[in-house]
């Protein structure tokens, strides 16, 4: 059965790393974009070139209007979700979002009362799930490779926000109004669900929020963040004010430490140290092989029928410990989390 959808938004997050992923996943999949929605004046020459065939509208609602659609696929910046998502579920289309679910903890409660109201299947783009760096992070944390871990440490060196499609808005990243903040709710909240994968939800949560480099942008340009885990410290460290791009992670335990510098995996295990060979998750050229596994797991859910609530959920306790991270930043001090 060919599953039909409707794409949200044109910009690079579409047509860099979402339709690449139907392309190259169509066969396993059955999904296909046969409808566009984008009110940017380039938006028709993309969506002739990208999406031929494709009919494009002015709204959500227009498409729903017109279209005969099975899922929808939203795109556009988190200040548009709540909207967009609404109306999708209201109309029994599933639905797959971008991250961060909102751009502020209520709309994100909006969004999660307008899923539950329907009877529709609904998947965030935590595409870092299906990476093989995380999954077998996930693994050597949760078979006690290392022991019970005591510091996780993940940092993520950028050396200036990522810019939108010039077809649209591209400082969209870095007004507040549009994204809900700066790099820890764009890069940030793919942390936020990991650090759910790997630990569950903290105790505590404690932010500090600069301008290191950026001093015009009106967002954070770098955040440090603390969660608390009773015996357990995960510390995430995010810039934009960086020379170059890079990634790492420490993660040490009782019993062995993970490390990761970019370039190799090192697992010590019980004295000994090995080589885990792995990509660099900097290198965005792979995000496609993610969202293809993505959009499998969608695509599933939908032929079964799984209105589960557990990604949506995954995905609102994103925008609440976002939300305790700015309120952290603002009142300088350690919240409880809850």
């Amino acid at each position: 059965m060919k599953l039909r959808g409707g794409l949200v938004g044109l910009g690079n997050i579409a047509l860099k790393g979402h339709l690449p992923a139907y392309r190259s996943s169509a066969a396993e999949t059955g999904m296909e974009i046969v409808a566009a929605c984008d009110i940017a004046p380039a938006a028709g020459e993309i969506c002739a070139r990208e999406l031929p065939g494709a009919r494009l509208y002015g709204s959500p609602e227009e498409m729903i209007d017109a279209e005969r659609l099975d899922f929808a696929d939203v795109c556009s910046p988190p200040n548009t979700h709540a909207a967009a998502v609404g109306a999708f579920a209201s109309a029994g289309v599933h639905v797959l979002c971008e991250k961060p679910l909102a751009d502020r903890l209520d709309t994100a409660l909006a969004i999660d009362a307008a899923v539950r109201a329907g009877t529709v299947v609904f998947v965030p783009c935590h595409q870092y799930r299906y990476s093989p760096l995380w999954a077998t992070v996930a693994s050597v944390i949760a078979d006690g490779r290392i022991g019970r871990v005591t510091l996780a440490q993940f940092n993520v060196y950028r050396t200036e926000a990522d810019t939108g499609s010039p077809s649209g808005n591209p400082a969209w990243r870095t007004d507040r109004g549009t994204s809900g903040g700066g790099i820890l709710a764009d890069t940030g909240a793919h942390y936020l669900y990991l650090v759910q994968i790997f630990f569950g939800l903290p105790a505590t949560v404690h932010a500090d929020l600069k301008n290191l480099r950026h001093t015009g942008y009106p967002v954070e340009d770098t955040a440090l963040v603390t969660l608390g885990y009773g015996h357990t410290a995960v510390q995430i460290n995010l810039t934009w004010a960086a020379d170059a791009r890079a990634n790492s992670i420490v993660i040490t335990g009782t019993g062995g430490n993970l490390r990761y510098d970019g370039a190799r995996l090192l697992l010590t295990s019980d004295g000994a140290t090995g080589e885990l060979p792995m990509p660099d998750i900097s290198d965005k050229g792979q995000y496609v092989a993610w969202y293809a596994s993505l959009l499998g797991e969608f695509a599933a859910r939908i032929r079964a029928k799984n209105h589960g609530h557990d990604l949506l959920g995954e995905s609102l306790n994103v925008m609440r410990l976002l939300d305790a991270c700015y309120r952290s930043g603002r009142e300088r001090r350690t919240l409880e989390f809850s």
